[in-house]
């Protein structure tokens, strides 16, 4: 019992790479087409603000906008550039 209990262990412990690579898979398919939402709903609202706001509230509302978006890119520029992802996407969530 205790071999088949090492085999199971081992294979788990085999696993556990492939299931981090799709957790990470659909990570970046999630937060890619948040992405691309949150900067759709970026030039929506920029769009409509530009005529009925004066230039320093745009401006503000520019700085708001793209904050948020940027900050979502710094999350997949860091898995590509420096191969840091969110603590749950690593194996054992370590």
């Amino acid at each position: 019992m205790n071999a088949k209990r090492t085999i199971k262990t081992l294979l788990a412990t085999a696993a556990a790479p492939a299931a981090c690579k799709a957790a990470r898979i659909a990570w970046v398919k999630r937060t890619g087409d948040a992405w691309l939402a949150a900067h759709r709903a970026l030039d929506d609202r920029l769009g409509e603000a530009v005529e009925r706001l004066s230039e320093e509230a745009f401006e503000r509302l520019c700085e708001a906008e793209f904050a948020r978006v940027d900050a979502m890119m710094a999350q997949l520029r860091a898995a590509v550039d420096e191969d840091r992802w969110p603590r749950e996407l690593y194996v054992g969530g370590i």
